[in-house]
């Protein structure tokens, strides 16, 4: 399978940035490291800015004989890097942004566009979300096409050097989009980042998308329709998805190796569940996915926290309301998904504190307090591949809703969310 790497000399932005783009890119390399990894194994190697220039230059070499030896090295911000690459010729010009504050103007103007014929990048990146500044252009160059000009066609702030001998490929950018994406300034940086690494992974013919998915449905309470809820598996097809059952007691490493989500429903072994600890971290650190339908007693997993009841009265305190729902969990659910019966309060009675960086989903309590029934938070793991958390604070989700024409579509429509969105910045929401 091709592969996309991301060198970082550890700076927090570069670090951040990949976390954000984690879905799109493959390893992180660190600098200090950079000569123990065969760059001939990745389709695509990214130096994104912020890297610091002595450093990157100690690795010259490396990088220029992976481009001569067919790869495709794309170098964003970096000063001086006409002075070390020799792939190719490069020629600096020190032109930068005449006015810094052109955005705060009355007629904002900043001097660029993008050239005909257009790059395929400018297909998916508005010049809108190439405007920030830059540091520095490049002058033309008779093997390269340009992204972005100076706006009297004088030089270039994106070049794409094709068809390098040896079949390499090269770009150079004067942009910074990884620093002012990472330090969370800026946003045309980060609409451009995300026009352009699923362009990239185009360009490179990498699919991301999974062409189906495993749901391990945890069966934790015998003698019950809970056991093997009626009509879940049928509604899996309908978005590639697959059901398995396995007793809680059976689950083993092999069941989570060939899982993408597991589903817990709420009656369960807190006591065993914090034996399997060591296992369901490591599955979650490795990208797997949960649903968890749980009231915390203790503290089973490091980031759950005891469940709280709300107030009972007046009766509306119980009545569930969804707060926001970027990945389309609830889609097809009426307000009144949570009466079961017709009785609120089945669906979820209280809430959990949320851990840094999570979702709030739905909300239970007084309209003028409220707290979080459903949330969603992604492990945390140095590279941003860790899996994501889907937590309810209640009953089994496979109960709703028991009317309308959507039965059993909740706990279907959460799996496909996860599985669509699970290289998403959650933390952008």
């Amino acid at each position: 399978m091709k592969k996309i790497a991301y060198v970082t000399w550890g700076a927090a932005s570069q670090i951040t940035t990949f976390q954000d783009f984690a879905g799109y890119l493959d390893e992180m390399l660190y600098l200090r490291e950079l000569e123990s990894h065969d760059l001939s194994r990745y389709a695509a190697v990214v130096v994104p800015d912020g890297t610091d220039s002595v450093a990157i230059r100690e690795h010259a070499a490396q990088l220029n004989a992976y481009v001569r030896g067919g790869g495709f090295l794309i170098i964003f911000g970096c000063g001086k890097v006409n002075e070390w690459i020799d792939v190719v010729d490069l020629a600096w010009r020190e032109v930068n942004t005449k006015d810094w504050l052109w955005w705060t103007k009355r007629n904002p103007y900043l001097e660029i566009r993008q050239p005909e014929p257009r790059h395929s990048l400018c297909e998916v990146v508005s010049l809108a979300d190439m405007s920030w500044h830059w540091f520095g252009a490049f002058a033309h160059h008779p093997q390269a096409q340009s992204a972005l000009n100076l706006d009297d066609d004088s030089a270039s702030l994106f070049l794409d050097f094709r068809n390098l001998r040896g079949g390499g490929r090269l770009i150079v950018s004067t942009l910074d989009p990884h620093s002012h994406n990472g330090e969370r300034f800026m946003p045309a940086t980060t609409r451009f980042l995300q026009g352009f690494y699923p362009w990239l992974n185009r360009e490179l013919g990498i699919p991301r998308a999974r062409p189906g998915f495993t749901v391990t449905y945890l069966q934790t309470l015998q003698n019950s329709d809970e056991w093997a809820p009626k009509g879940l598996a049928e509604t899996m097809p309908d978005v590639a998805g697959k059901l398995a059952f396995r007793p809680l007691y059976q689950l083993d490493p092999g069941d989570l190796a060939a899982t993408d989500i597991l589903y817990l429903p709420h009656i369960h072994d807190q006591f065993y569940l914090r034996r399997l600890q060591p296992l369901l971290l490591d599955y979650l650190a490795r990208g797997g996915h949960m649903i968890i339908c749980s009231e915390p007693a203790i503290q089973w997993l490091p980031f759950l926290h005891a469940f709280q009841a709300v107030p009972p009265r007046p009766f509306t305190n119980i009545k569930v309301r969804v707060r926001q729902d970027p990945f389309g969990f609830f889609r097809n659910m009426d307000p009144d998904f949570d009466g079961w019966c017709g009785i609120f309060g089945q669906y979820a009675r209280g809430w959990s504190n949320m851990p840094e960086g999570a979702i709030w989903l739905t909300e239970v309590g007084r309209q003028a307090d409220p707290k979080p029934a459903d949330w969603l938070w992604r492990y945390p793991t140095d590279d941003g591949k860790g899996g994501l958390v889907f937590m309810h604070n209640g009953d089994n989700m496979t109960r709703y809703p028991d009317h309308g024409p959507h039965k059993q579509c909740l706990v279907r429509d959460i799996c496909r969310g996860l599985m669509d969105n699970a290289g998403t910045m959650i933390n952008r929401f």
